[in-house]
């Protein structure tokens, strides 16, 4: 009979630990390389951008390390940065309010409210996922145009204030926390819309956190949609700006220092977003409610 000696299984264990933690160094260069490169060369100048020698630090012509700050103005001009931050930061908060509160009353609804046809209902409006975003741009771009919506900041945030994904975690949340403290309120004569802000809402706050979160990236992040529905500057969003600063720079070398400068700071905030919030994230992804109803039940 054959043993395994303790110093051999330990060492075992630290050489699987060390490949481990050498893949991940790898991945993480990997994803952060060229962002780096995208920081450096923002501050170059043209001619150093398309220099066939790589160089991470930006170099001027005479071989010294010089920082082209002017391209970061000059992205800040054509961006129209205040007017485009401004109304993402309107878009995005409006639309992930609305499509919190809304979404979670509808798996409220789901989950709780017992009515003829709800699996149905709901195997329809899961089935609706199966269509992929692109083809309901003609649709939504037609609705708006009707309602006179057309180049507005409406036609940014309503038509995207619902979510099959999301109405689907929330009623499968709602169908996972205990119809306990949701009777006794009743019993108190709560009504419905009263249990569901007062008592249901904040059993489920871990993943309104993630959706929220969510929600605010995908609204900050979207080009196709602010690109069908507006065209004023004055109504358009960090992306589609963006889009309009490379769409000049694809025309024009001169301006792909500033066509970087605009990708660094178009991408600074949900950087610094996600840094700030990693460890709520996290906590709400590890959030386990407990044991209701089953969630196959209708």
């Amino acid at each position: 009979m054959t043993s395994v000696r303790p110093g051999s299984k330990v060492l075992h264990i630290r050489w699987g630990r060390l490949i481990a933690y050498l893949v991940l160094a790898l991945l993480t260069v990997t994803f952060l390389f060229p962002y780096v490169w995208l920081i450096s060369s923002s501050f170059k100048s043209t001619q150093a951008i398309f220099n066939p020698e790589f160089h991470l630090l930006p170099y001027d012509t005479e071989g010294n390390v010089s920082f082209v700050l002017s391209n970061y103005v000059e992205a800040f001009d054509y961006l129209d940065l205040g007017t485009v931050f401004t109304n993402t930061i309107i878009v995005c908060v409006v639309n992930t309010a609305l499509n919190l509160f809304l979404n979670a009353m509808a798996g409220y609804a789901f989950a709780r409210i017992p009515f003829k046809g709800r699996g149905a209902v709901f195997s329809v409006m899961l089935m609706s996922m199966m269509v992929p975003g692109t083809v309901m741009l003609i649709p939504n771009y037609i609705i708006i145009n009707k309602l006179g919506m057309y180049d507005t900041l409406f036609a940014l945030i309503f038509p995207y204030v619902m979510s099959v994904y999301n109405i689907f975690l929330m009623r499968q949340q709602f169908y996972a926390v205990s119809k306990e403290l949701e009777e006794a309120a009743e019993l108190d004569g709560a009504g419905i819309f009263r249990t569901f802000i007062v008592i249901a809402m904040p059993l489920v706050t871990p993943m309104l956190v993630v959706l929220g979160i969510t929600t605010f990236m995908w609204n900050y992040n979207n080009f196709l949609w602010p690109l069908v529905a507006t065209q004023s500057s004055e109504v358009f969003t960090l992306a589609r700006s963006l889009g309009s600063l490379v769409s000049a720079g694809s025309n024009n070398v001169n301006l792909y220092p500033v066509m970087l400068a605009g990708a660094v700071i178009v991408s600074l905030p949900m950087i610094v977003v996600f840094f700030l919030l990693q460890n709520t994230l996290s906590a709400a992804s590890a959030w386990v409610p407990s044991r209701g109803e089953s969630c196959s039940e209708k």
